[in-house]
């Protein structure tokens, strides 16, 4: 509307100016007649000193008119030139803020504009509302409600920083926003500063880009590379803990390595291997004492009957594994002699050749420790387990029919040689005892 209004007002000055200039021009002439009527008044009447001296204050009156004018209208001029250059720097301004509208209304970043001073926004494009989910109406209501869009985990953080870029004019921080509705998305925020001629910081100008996807990703990245080297680290331990048990073949040995390997894989804090004795009784073969609750392996006792403890009872009975995350909200369990410490408990059958050989017991003080995946684990590192005791068994039942053997085959040596003493002593030569 105002560039419109001004198009009369420019045909106006227009037609004044002309005006000016033609009354002007007719008040010259007028100062030049009325001084040469005057002089020749004078030649012809000598003594009229009035009549010259009003002659020459009327033409000293219109040249000063003259002059006024002419002053007037370059003042005029140089005023319809100031318009038509700001009317040329409001347009180029205003195609300038189209220009820069649509700009911000085309990108998929937040474009956000903040007072140094206040730390209120003064501008946000559509994308704000994209990405927040709250409508630019709210912002503009409240100019500072931006600040209730940061994750109160990182909302510290980023307005100290906030603070900080409107001294410095430097502002780069990654940081997660809590829509109104979905779950909380990460934003990179980017800031720089808009200074006056004093070099002061005036304004914050802000980019926002939603790293939502890359933020998942590299998540995603982060726990696969985990997962692999849990899984190498895993693996490795279980090569090496099965090498460790199938090489030698001495039950002590079998069993100190079954504790040593699971100890670098399961956090217990006390760990029994127990092994069956005529299916209905279990002895502790060997155990690793909770440190602050070490006893001496004298005072524990030998083992216990079966059927004093369901949950081994059913361990036995259907080849499986147990664990038991909370052991004072589990019906089935049993306090252990000298172990009442125990809230979270694994059980492992030791199993070979389809026969249950023993037990491991693992257990922790605190509840939900030992997970599922200490329980995989257990369960994996149990299978060499159960084959080193049973090569270990089969191993001292060997020593044990060797030195049976080699006992007996003295005694028949000796038998053989106090034989054919007496044969020899008794008169019976040639004859050979075998």
């Amino acid at each position: 509307m105002e560039r419109v209004d001004r198009l009369p007002r420019e045909l106006f000055l227009s037609h004044t100016l002309q005006v000016g200039r033609r009354t002007s021009s007719a008040l010259f002439c007028s100062a030049l007649i009325i001084l040469t009527t005057t002089l020749l008044s004078v030649r012809l009447h000598s003594d009229d000193i009035s009549s010259l001296l009003l002659g020459v204050a009327l033409a000293t009156f219109c040249a000063v008119v003259f002059l006024i004018s002419r002053a007037l209208l370059q003042i005029r001029d140089e005023q319809q030139k100031a318009a038509h250059i700001l009317d040329a720097k409001e347009a180029s301004l205003l195609a300038s803020e189209e220009r820069f509208r649509q700009m911000a209304d085309s990108i998929h970043e937040v474009f956000w504009m903040i007072d140094a001073q206040t730390r209120k926004s003064l501008y946000a494009n559509p994308a704000y509302e994209t990405i927040t989910g709250r409508p630019l109406a709210t912002l503009k209501a409240d100019p500072l409600s931006y600040e209730e869009l940061i994750h109160p985990e990182d909302r510290k953080r980023v307005l100290f920083k906030l603070e900080q870029a409107m001294r410095t004019g430097r502002f780069d921080e990654r940081f997660r926003i809590v829509p109104p509705i979905g779950a909380p998305r990460w934003l990179w925020m980017r800031g720089f500063p808009l200074r006056d001629i004093r070099g002061k910081i005036q304004r914050l100008i802000c980019t926002g880009l939603d790293i939502t996807r890359q933020k998942e990703a590299e998540e995603e990245v982060a726990r696969t590379l985990s997962l692999a080297e849990s899984a190498w680290a895993e693996s490795d331990a279980l090569r090496k803990a099965t090498l460790a048990l199938t090489q030698d073949l001495r039950m002590d040995d079998a069993l100190d390595t079954l504790l040593e390997s699971l100890r670098e894989l399961v956090p217990f804090e006390s760990a029994t291997i127990f092994l069956l004795e005529a299916n209905s009784h279990l002895f502790v073969a060997r155990e690793f004492p909770h440190k602050d609750h070490a006893i001496t392996a004298n005072t524990y006792p030998s083992g216990f009957q079966i059927c004093d403890y369901p949950i081994i009872s059913r361990v036995l009975e259907n080849h499986t594994s147990v664990i038991v995350s909370d052991t004072n909200r589990d019906l089935e369990w049993r306090i252990f002699d000298d172990h009442p410490f125990v809230r979270s408990w694994i059980c492992v059958p030791l199993i070979a050749s389809q026969r249950v050989l023993g037990l491991l017991s693992l257990g922790h003080s605190l509840g939900g420790e030992l997970t599922s995946e200490h329980l995989r684990i257990a369960e994996l590192l149990a299978i060499p387990a159960a084959a080193a005791i049973q090569n270990a068994r089969l191993y001292e039942r060997a020593e044990i029919y060797s030195e049976e053997l080699e006992r007996r085959l003295a005694d028949l040596r000796a038998a053989q040689s106090a034989l054919a003493s007496v044969a020899k002593a008794g008169g019976f030569p040639g004859k050979r005892f075998n």
